[in-house]
């Protein structure tokens, strides 16, 4: 549930970003291309956001995954021990992004299952929501449209022309068998020939479909406030993109005509409200201003401004690609579910992954599941130096990787009192918990399949065998005598 939680987070801020930057060279763009191409480019941010950063993701992953890589090889040798989950509150190292740390906040929260599926649920009900109040405007819209209208038998048109008194707007309306709506109004042949043909390019088009495809996007983002804008914003250009491909053969003279049916059309009013699977050959005055100043600088465009553009849609989509990318390196790769190898890449030995959920995972040296959780056999980290435990130790901090509890147990206090000043972190030893904090950290360690060894010596052996026929372990003392721990 986070990896999808971060997804949608994830597609929103990259959707949203895109969406800025379209804007802020609009003011260049409008000069040089169609209205056509700003309706069609506006569609990429809602790629994004319906998903197309997790494709891109995904293929970054898979390509990384294609090339070499030998950390990855040398890391998959390290046999695995037993640890204790530590996620650093602060990191001094410069290579710690904002975002790091931010996670890292939000990984030590012990509810944080439950913020997560709570946050899924708003998120679900806001979707829902959504959907149902715009499905049931348009069924109220249409039940009203329909309502003493009449066909039109009079014109050709491949549509069903229909008219009625409660249209205040031309249209068109419906997605599997799409109708023609005209308003209940006085209208010449020409004029009703040149709304005709703007709402057959609709047809054409699919716009639609494509409305449908954006309310979706807005649907799924409801909690963004710029997808919202991006929805209008597309409806207008929708509109000017239609207008343009109607008035591109027309002269001066008819294209007079066809700004004046706009504003005749305008005198009975315009829709308030964008219902789905409709489009409105009338918008507001601002919208109406808009179009009738493009319908009359509407040009035919030359070769060469089509190959560029052709390269600044694809420019602006690698783009994207690259926003995405980018987006999706700055998360921390603890708050993504690994990937779970499926053949026999792995080479080393007792490689266990762990899911989100707390699923482990265990491997062996030819990338078989093996069923023996290897982390609950107590491993001894080899002789080290106190200086050589410490370099260790950071190493694992710096990679963001859990602390073997042993090799912190080994430590004299003074290195671990310094470890904590340097990273912000509250490592503790073995003998410095009291009996209540050892069974509690040896509870998360059997919820996680990993119990280090070190607690299971300190704690006192009735402890050890209520915690065993409580969860029906087999967790026994080693022979060794652990340090003694301080009673509350």
């Amino acid at each position: 549930m986070m990896a999808f939680l971060v997804s949608l987070i994830l597609a929103s801020v990259v959707g949203t970003i895109m969406w800025l930057l379209q804007n802020s060279i609009r003011p260049l763009t409008k000069k040089l291309f169609s209205q056509t191409w700003h309706y069609y480019t506006g569609l990429i941010p809602v790629c994004f956001l319906l998903g197309g950063s997790a494709i891109i993701n995904g293929l970054v992953q898979v390509i990384r995954s294609i090339l070499p890589d030998t950390e990855t090889r040398a890391q998959a040798g390290k046999m695995t021990e037993p640890f204790v989950n530590v996620l650093p509150l602060e990191h001094t190292a410069s290579s710690r992004s904002f975002l790091d740390q931010v996670f890292a906040q939000l990984t030590r929260l012990e509810n944080l299952p439950e913020i997560v599926v709570t946050a899924i649920l708003i998120w679900a009900v806001g979707t829902i929501v959504y959907l149902a109040v715009n499905v049931r405007n348009y069924w109220t819209f249409k039940r009203a449209i329909m309502q003493n209208s009449r066909v039109c038998e009079t014109m050709n048109c491949p549509a069903r022309v229909i008219i009625s008194a409660h249209a205040k707007t031309p249209m068109v309306m419906g997605l599997w068998k799409p109708i023609v709506v005209l308003p209940d109004t006085p209208l010449g042949e020409k004029e009703l020939a040149m709304i005709l043909s703007h709402e057959l390019v609709h047809l054409q088009r699919g716009d639609l479909l494509i409305k449908l495809v954006v309310l979706i996007a807005n649907a799924v983002h409801w909690f963004n406030p710029a997808v919202f804008l991006l929805n209008k914003q597309l409806n207008t250009l929708c509109e000017l993109s239609c207008d343009e491909k109607v008035v591109r053969d027309m002269d001066a003279k008819s294209r007079r005509m066809y700004g004046e049916t706009l504003l005749a059309i305008l005198e009975y009013g315009v829709m308030q409200r964008n219902v789905i699977c409709t489009t409105s050959f009338c918008d507001s005055k601002k919208v109406m201003k808009k179009r009738l100043v493009n319908l009359m600088n509407a040009k035919r465009t030359h070769k060469s401004i089509m190959m560029l553009s052709l390269v600044a849609t694809i420019a602006m989509a690698g783009m994207g690609g690259l926003v995405a990318s980018a987006a999706g390196s700055t998360i921390p790769e603890r708050v993504v579910p690994p990937q779970i190898p499926t053949g026999k890449e792995l080479q080393g030995s007792n490689v266990a992954i762990q899911l989100e959920d707390g699923t482990v995972f265990y491997y062996d040296k030819d990338g078989n599941v093996t069923e023996v959780p290897e982390m609950r056999k107590s491993v001894r980290p080899p002789e080290y130096t106190p200086e050589e435990l410490v370099d260790q130790i950071k190493q694992w901090l710096n990679d963001q990787s859990p602390v073997p509890q042993d090799y912190l147990d080994r430590l004299p206090q003074e290195y671990v009192d310094e470890i904590n000043r340097a990273y912000g972190l509250q490592l503790t030893r073995t003998d410095r918990l009291t009996v209540e904090e050892l069974v509690e950290l040896t509870k998360r360690g059997i919820e996680k399949n990993a119990v280090p060894q070190a607690y299971v010596d300190a704690l006192p052996q009735e402890e050890v065998d209520e915690i065993n026929k409580t969860y029906g372990w087999e967790l026994q003392k080693s022979n060794e005598k652990m340090g003694g721990i301080r009673e509350k």
